[in-house]
């Protein structure tokens, strides 16, 4: 991945908080042939698809799902990312961005990057587990039933890893996980540099209808609650 014209090379660039787990956006490809080029378009994938697999829980990727998370960098500068979801197939999904497309695989082993193979969340779901990480540190699960508020609301049975990148470009990446629901928060920290993005909103996308009535989306997933 190419740094940002005019950020130094050793921050890690906005855009990269949403993906992690979501490995950010900046990199995003083309969709494939026979994908709407807009990352905006209609549903089009297969609805109620799962692969049953553990892992899967805490990064559903449910077809239609829209996600917003609110970014802040540590000198006070927010941003909004938006990504929709496509679902190819029980064991196939993907995260379309206004600049790209993220491709995700559901193994028995956890779930990995469909273009790279690198592990975004690997099984057992349980402490200590470790694997590469998208930003090639040691990546590591540090801990489960995690309770955390942000915009969207208060979760809990959240799993939180952590990759920590040595070397001359040393970097931390911590992403939150919550079952139903999917990335909830990811932290990125390199030098004096922090950067932090938060779900704010995940839903269906909202019908209007003919006569522009507002139709209320689906209830959220098991484990999201109203903030208060």
């Amino acid at each position: 991945m190419n740094a940002e014209p005019g950020r130094p090379s050793g921050r890690p660039p906005a855009r990269w908080l949403v993906a992690l787990a979501l490995a950010l956006i900046a990199c995003g490809g083309a969709p494939g042939p026979g994908r709407p080029a807009a990352w905006n378009a209609a549903p089009d994938g297969q609805r109620g698809a799962a692969s049953g697999t553990r892992a899967e829980r805490y990064f559903p990727l449910v077809d239609g799902h829209i996600y917003h998370y609110a970014t802040l960098r540590e000198d006070g500068e927010q941003g909004l990312l938006v990504a929709r979801v496509h679902r190819a197939d029980a064991r196939r999904g993907e995260l379309r961005f206004p600049s790209g497309v993220k491709r995700f695989e559901f193994t028995g082993e956890g779930v990995i990057r469909g273009d790279t193979g690198v592990f975004v969340l690997k099984e057992p779901i349980a402490p200590g587990t470790t694997w590469t990480g998208e930003h090639g540190g040691r990546a590591r699960i540090d801990a489960v039933d995690v309770a955390i508020e942000v915009p969207a609301g208060r979760f809990t049975g959240c799993v939180r890893t952590v990759e920590e990148r040595l070397g001359d470009r040393p970097a931390r990446y911590v992403s939150t996980f919550c079952p139903d629901v999917g990335v909830v928060v990811i932290e990125a920290a390199g030098g004096a540099s922090h950067e932090r993005a938060e779900l704010r909103s995940y839903a269906p996308p909202v019908d209007m209808g003919p006569d522009g009535v507002r139709r209320a989306p689906a209830d959220p997933p098991h484990g999201a609650a109203s903030a208060p």
